[in-house]
């Protein structure tokens, strides 16, 4: 899927000046860390959307602050994931 969003120019240009080319990017990080805080995404669709690794996820929502309690279900959830990964 693909998500758009209209920006003033002057506001785009004032982003990029702040951002550099990455805006877009930091757009959908952003996103992503506020979603995951208001508990909309979990942190493997975190991971899913930003395109790393679970443990990339964690660590970047730990840089921005975005940290929830985890569940018992995420934590068998990261788990099995783990043992999947392993093999075993």
């Amino acid at each position: 899927m693909t998500l758009s969003i209209e920006i003033p120019d002057d506001v785009e240009a004032e982003l990029r000046s702040q951002l550099g080319p990455g805006l877009e990017q930091r757009a959908k990080q952003d996103l992503a860390a506020s979603w995951f805080r208001e508990g909309r995404l979990s942190a493997r669709q975190v991971a899913a959307l930003l395109g790393m690794s679970l443990f990339e996820a964690h660590e970047f929502l730990k840089s921005r602050g975005a940290s929830l309690p985890q569940s018992i279900a995420d934590v068998e959830a990261d788990l099995a994931a783990l043992h999947e990964l392993r093999g075993s």
